[in-house]
């Protein structure tokens, strides 16, 4: 074998050397600027030290945070799919809404609904896979009967939205529409409902 050879031989057994590394599967998520509701992809793990204590107490204003921004996914996407709906045209003859101080483009408005619609899915499955995710499991035994069934109940509601939160909203702004001045009567109606709802549940 001449030294040609050889050199080419050293060069493809070279080429084929793997170099071991993490894997990491990334979301393309595109886009500039203008689209911030796809965030940069976060750490592919967490190191938490072992002798962090999580307290229970803690869980309550957890499931509230994400019972809270699920509704307002929810709202949202129905205000995005309510907007796209209309036609520039029929509202603006610039193609711009508001005011002094106030001014955007239609275009731009469906952009930032979008927008708030991925930031607030990226937060709700976040802060959904903080609160069901092991390291909890042992101070919701800590918690007191109470604070214990107060965090069901909400979760409960959180189980309800994410279903679909979009529909989960367009019923509520039925019940709004439907309202015709009685609100205090009506919050009481869908409160009382949903208790039921929520016994039945736990009944079967």
């Amino acid at each position: 074998m001449d030294s040609a050879t050889k050199v080419a031989a050293r060069w493809i057994l070279a080429r084929r050397v793997k170099t071991a590394g993490e894997v990491r599967f990334i979301k393309d998520r595109g886009g500039d600027e203008k689209q911030w509701g796809w965030s940069l992809t976060g750490p592919s793990q967490r190191e938490m030290p072992a002798e962090f204590a999580f307290d229970a107490k803690n869980l309550k204003p957890l499931a509230k945070t994400l019972r809270a921004a699920l509704a307002a996914l929810g709202h949202v996407q129905s205000a995005y799919n309510t907007f796209t709906k209309i036609k520039s045209a029929k509202i603006s003859p610039d193609g711009n809404i508001g005011g002094k101080g106030y001014i955007q483009r239609i275009t731009d408005v469906r952009r930032q609904l979008m927008n708030c619609s991925e930031a607030l899915s990226a937060i709700t499955d976040s802060i959904y896979d903080e609160i069901n995710a092991p390291h909890w499991n042992p101070a919701v035994e800590e918690q007191s009967p109470r604070e214990r069934e107060e965090v069901v109940d909400i979760m409960e509601d959180v189980d309800e939205i994410r279903e679909s939160p979009e529909a989960w909203a367009e019923e509520e702004e039925s019940e709004m529409d439907e309202e015709d001045g009685n609100s205090k009567r009506a919050s009481v109606r869908r409160v009382v409902a949903r208790h039921v709802a929520r016994s039945e549940r736990r009944i079967s």
